[in-house]
């Protein structure tokens, strides 16, 4: 077997980087694995502490117990996106499958044998697009001792594993903004049944604005692409029934992540306590796929969790009726014509910036 590299991309968050590698050097198949970080070079000068700790970090543990730690430090600041394809080529050219992870991330000590037995065992599976070492805390409803579950509804990029061919393959649909373009598929075979709300909203309002302005997080491979590209297309990720990852970052540090406070302690997504899922403990992986016919329950239950009120959904599901019943068209006049204020304000702030 041919073990797949994780590559890391990193700047100053000295804390939840360390965690983040340390976790990973305690996996079962560590010393077969290499690691490629990215250490960005600071924007400004509230990143120079966190910058410099990682980087002496970096120097005096070596290798750890990786079979090898590759460190790339940017002379200049490039961004996470430019920090992640940067690392991303890189290791193309030496490997066909990756493992991604964000600087954030706490492991289980068999990710990485997860993610190596599936990368294997879905590798010749075009309908497969991603391994996904993060799973909700869903209470799933899947056959007795099911380890994976083969799903359409959701792709998390908290430590993924994917392949070169695959990703190269659909590259246009990202880049080129062809899976918007795609709606006209996603309505005749009724895709949308197998969105949940937050994907629904997210790609239909994107989709059907005319102007193609604030929607770079579906014309890139951010998850939320991911997760509308699943039920466009008609692909699968595989997902542990229990998280093999702890996201750590729910503390406003990150890009993405927003800041939840952890008190709340609630039970959907925007109030859950991130920092103390829990994720499976166990030091060895058996791979057994989900063999009940339960997707429909499984969306209805990742739904509920990733909850959005009827309120933020009113847009989407006038869309989705324009689309269905009057076609695609009349939903993106409506869009235009209903909403000129909202896409004003963006074409202001678009010109602004420049």
């Amino acid at each position: 077997m041919i073990y797949a590299p994780v590559i890391i991309p990193t700047l100053c968050r000295y804390k939840h980087f360390k965690e983040c590698l340390e976790s990973l050097s305690k996996c079962k198949w560590a010393e077969e694995t290499e690691v490629f970080v990215g250490l960005d070079y600071p924007a400004k000068e509230s990143h120079r502490s966190g910058y410099e700790k990682i980087k002496r970090y970096l120097k005096e543990v070596g290798d750890m117990t990786f079979k090898k730690i590759h460190v790339f430090e940017r002379e200049v600041n490039y961004g996470g996106g430019k920090n992640y394809v940067e690392l991303r080529n890189l290791v193309f050219k030496r490997f066909n499958t990756y493992i991604y992870s964000e600087d954030d991330n706490v492991f289980s000590p068999n990710f990485l044998e997860y993610m190596n037995i599936c990368l294997d065992k879905y590798r010749d599976d075009p309908n497969v697009l991603a391994v996904c070492g993060y799973s909700y805390p869903v209470d799933w409803d899947v056959s007795d001792e099911a380890t994976v579950l083969k799903q359409q509804i959701n792709v998390s990029m908290w430590g993924t594993g994917l392949w070169k061919d695959k990703e190269d393959r659909w590259n246009d649909n990202y880049y080129k903004g062809i899976l918007l373009a795609d709606l006209p598929l996603l309505i005749k075979k009724q895709g949308f049944l197998k969105m949940i709300d937050a994907c629904l909203r997210e790609y239909l309002e994107a989709a059907c604005n005319i102007s193609g302005i604030g929607n770079g997080m579906l014309k890139c491979k951010t998850d939320i692409a991911r997760r509308a590209f699943l039920a466009v297309y008609d692909k699968y990720a595989i997902t542990p029934v229990v998280s093999k990852v702890r996201n750590m970052g729910f503390d406003g540090s990150g890009l993405y992540c927003q800041n939840i406070d952890t008190n709340l302690n609630g039970e959907t997504a925007g109030t859950y306590n991130y920092p103390n899922q829990p994720i499976d403990d166990a030091a060895d992986f058996v791979l057994v796929e989900n063999s009940k016919d339960s997707f429909e329950e499984n969306r209805k239950r990742l739904n509920a969790f990733d909850y959005r009120s009827p309120r933020q959904m009113a847009k989407a599901k006038r869309l989705l009726w324009l689309c269905v019943h009057c076609g695609i068209w009349s939903a993106k006049f409506y869009s235009l014509v209903v909403f000129p204020r909202v896409i004003a304000i963006k074409i202001y702030n678009r010109l602004r910036r420049k």
